[in-house]
């Protein structure tokens, strides 16, 4: 007769693990469609046909977007043949308000504890900038490395302890964001606890979508992408509104606007986790490296906390013809708190507590009555003495 050999628990559950995180991601997760033969872009509209963006990647139902202006629209209708989405208006989102300090000898009221890391990876490990790097994809080495890695120094120099992969993801595909979903729970494993997790990308729309000025110097622009179908969508979306308010009154126009996409990009794995778009694929990358020291900056108040200055129009009042000279104002951030500190290794938990509970059910299916009866006795001690 011939006997059927059983796997050992730990090649079930490795086995296991690699089927679950190889199916789960892919039903919520997907790629830009930059690097097909015919790549094109979806174009947003409002209702009165006015054009309010366009993105690399197909937009869904249900989608939402935030202008620069902070205008929220919701999308209802997707003509994917045409490439185009219309969304509806639904209302002025409220960012946070800061308030002013008057005391000119405060310097920093920046968070003493900065042993939470921010951890930093790029999905899509390819992406390159034409005008610095000659070509829009080069594989496992792409120019989005050299921006990261500025970003990372960046945060560096402010005292952050900030943590950059490099593992590559290729190819370029919707299977990449399964591939980078365990370069985050290792960054996440290995660097508890953890502040924030950004996922580091470059956009594939024109140029002029990014050109900007900020602050006198020119630099591309940045555009927070958060996943709506993640647990943490709450929180995500909390960090990104800070994000934008700090960068809007310090680096005005450096942060392009908001879309709140059709699926997860990881964004499960822990609160405070956004991707950011720094620049296009038709812009020099040191425009892109430019604009990460006042991301780094932003971040560094939105989550730790401190003091900047903001650019506000003078006084009214002024005659009819005279120039208004900015007003300097000393504003006051406060740190994220311990309440919302408490929830950043949820993510992770969650995904080992749906892995456990899959590597038990996995581990009854493939086991006879007898032996299940016989592992209940041995877990509760009941087992009768022969």
């Amino acid at each position: 007769m011939k006997v059927q050999r059983r796997s050992s628990p730990i090649k079930a559950a490795a086995v296991f693990l690699v089927l679950l995180t190889a199916v789960l991601p892919m039903s919520k997760t997907r790629a830009d469609n930059w690097y097909e033969k015919d790549p094109g872009y979806f174009t947003l509209f409002d209702e009165e046909g006015g054009r309010l963006t366009v993105m690399a990647s197909e937009m869904f139902k249900d989608d939402e977007y935030i202008s620069g202006d902070n205008r929220h629209y919701s999308i209802y209708s997707v003509d994917k043949k045409s490439k185009y989405a219309f969304a509806k208006f639904i209302g002025d989102i409220e960012l946070p308000q800061f308030e002013e300090v008057v005391d000119e000898t405060v310097e920093t009221l920046a968070q003493k504890d900065k042993n939470r890391s921010i951890l930093l990876y790029c999905t899509h490990s390819d992406e390159s900038y034409v005008p610095s790097d000659g070509k829009s994809s080069i594989p496992s080495e792409g120019g989005i490395y050299d921006v990261a890695e500025s970003f990372r120094d960046s945060l560096e120099k402010k005292g952050v302890k900030a943590v950059l992969d490099k593992t590559s993801h290729d190819p370029h595909d919707a299977g990449a964001y399964r591939r980078s979903r365990q370069t985050a729970m290792e960054l996440i494993r290995k660097n508890t606890p953890v502040a924030a997790v950004f996922d580091i990308h470059r956009d594939a729309i024109p140029k002029e979508h990014y050109d900007a000025m900020v602050n006198g110097e020119y630099m591309s622009r940045v555009r927070i992408v958060i996943g709506r179908s993640n647990q943490n969508r709450k929180a995500n979306e909390q960090l990104a509104y800070k994000i934008k308010a700090i960068a809007d009154k310090a680096y005005p126009g450096l942060i392009k606007d908001i879309y709140i996409g059709k699926g997860e990009y990881n964004q499960e794995l822990s609160p405070r986790s956004l991707l950011f778009e720094l620049g296009t694929h038709e812009i020099s990358k040191e425009a892109a490296q430019k604009a990460t020291d006042n991301l780094a900056d932003v971040v560094h108040k939105a989550i730790f906390g401190g003091v900047f200055k903001s650019k506000e129009p003078a006084d009214k009042g002024q005659k009819k013809g005279q120039a208004q000279a900015p007003k300097d104002k000393r504003l006051k951030v406060s740190p994220i708190s311990q309440e919302e500190q408490k929830g950043a290794g949820r993510g992770i938990m969650w995904f080992i507590v749906v892995a456990v509970v899959g590597f038990v059910i996995f581990t009854l299916i493939s086991k006879s009555g007898n032996e299940i009866k016989s592992s209940f006795e041995n877990i509760t001690g009941k087992k009768k003495r022969e």
